[in-house]
């Protein structure tokens, strides 16, 4: 049956990923994958959230295993309101607002706030689910660029000066941002603000990767300096325990959070209440600190060693940047070289990473560009992988 009369708008609209595309070229064993943006699985908290698990269905199975309210399962909310007030930020539990994943935070943040045609401030380049998300509700981008401190607030302040239409939201991923890797220093964090308020524009600050800080010192979040409400500010546990359990928040002024909530409502009628049940546990029994030293520690010494290795093995003329947590780094090759075509290369020396141009708002943008990830991967897998590309950018840049 021909179904094509009875798609929708939205639906013709999308576009399948670049990267999912690419990466079923990669899903042999013997491929070193640097392309995909997940934790490392031997670092979940495994029999840790089976006791937790065990005693919550023995417990609260009557609750746990039974559907819950919209906004989310209350002990877990206030977990969260007193982990983020921890790090600066003024909330308590009514700003809070429990997502099916980060991702749905942003889903929802579209839903509620953006209108056809509207346009949106992203970071050029920018997280590819984000730009997905809000190209779902046809928004107009307009992009800025980045650099190794992320968005340049007088460069937003230029921007929104001159704009006609005015962007009603701007998107920042500012800390180890997705996919640069970058992170705006806190005084550009402030600058940003202020800038947001003089042209009346809302923050979506997306933040899976903040907790996964490798400078040992704490990195104030957007939203600890928001004071109007003006941040909606997406969390996950996903980084940090258990991206399989699908949890986010969404922590925003309660006018908002209700608006999101009425949508979720026609989503999802509810996040998984044993996966919050859970969480709230892991809060509550001081968990996070211990996993997120062994995390952090372990990629810390992931990142180190894929640094290492780039400045042994690729050519000079690589640029590749610094990134100070998360799980990415950022290379650029010389503009001649394509990494859309040297993929296949790569993929042919078995290892394999993410092209660039995924995360641009137009196509052919970004093409010598390229995303690595080293959270999943072995130190030991890490040199023979790095080594391996290094040899296949080499031989490019001396045939190209």
């Amino acid at each position: 049956m021909d179904y094509s009369r009875f798609y929708s708008q939205s639906s013709n609209r999308a576009k399948p990923s670049v990267i999912r595309a690419l990466l079923k070229l990669v899903q042999q064993s013997d491929i070193i994958s640097f392309a995909g943006g997940t934790p490392d699985a031997e670092l979940f908290p495994k029999d840790l959230l089976a006791e937790i698990a065990s005693k919550i269905i023995r417990e609260q199975g009557k609750l746990a295993l039974q559907y819950g309210e919209t906004i989310g399962f209350k002990p877990l909310r206030e977990q969260v309101a007193l982990y983020l007030a921890a790090q600066g930020i003024d909330c308590t539990v009514d700003n809070i607002l429990i997502t099916t994943g980060s991702q749905q935070g942003l889903y929802l943040s579209g839903l509620t706030l953006m209108n056809p045609g509207e346009t949106v401030i992203v970071e050029e380049p920018s997280y590819l689910g984000g730009l997905l998300c809000f190209r779902n509700f046809q928004a107009e981008f307009l992009p800025i660029h980045i650099g190794e401190d992320g968005l340049d607030p007088a460069e937003v302040d230029r921007v929104l000066t001159s704009a006609s239409p005015k962007p009603k939201i701007l998107y920042t991923i500012p800390t180890f941002q997705n996919p640069a890797g970058s992170t705006m220093p806190e005084a550009q964090r402030a600058q940003l603000l202020e800038i947001a308020r003089k042209h009346d524009i809302l923050i979506v600050e997306d933040n899976p990767y903040g907790e996964l800080n490798f400078t040992g010192k704490p990195i104030k979040s957007l939203k600890s300096f928001d004071k109007d409400g003006r941040v909606i500010y997406l969390g996950s546990f996903s980084k940090i325990a258990s991206p399989g359990m699908r949890l986010g928040w969404v922590c925003a002024d309660p006018d908002l959070i209700a608006r999101m909530t009425m949508a979720k409502e026609t989503v999802d009628v509810c996040t998984d209440v044993l996966s919050q049940a859970i969480a709230a546990e892991f809060f509550k029994g001081g968990y996070l600190k211990d996993q997120l030293e062994k995390i952090i520690h372990t990629y810390q010494g992931r990142r180190d060693t894929m640094l290492s290795e780039i400045q042994t093995h690729f050519p000079k003329e690589i640029r590749c940047n610094h990134p100070l947590g998360g799980f990415f780094v950022w290379g650029e090759l010389p503009k001649v070289l394509n990494t859309v075509t040297l993929f296949e290369k790569a993929v042919a020396a078995k290892v394999a990473y993410v092209v660039g141009t995924a995360f641009y708002t137009k196509e052919n943008q970004g093409l010598n560009t390229l995303r690595l990830t080293y959270c999943a991967v072995s130190e030991d897998k890490i040199r023979e992988g790095i080594a391996r590309l290094g040899g296949v950018f080499q031989n490019a840049i001396k045939n190209p």
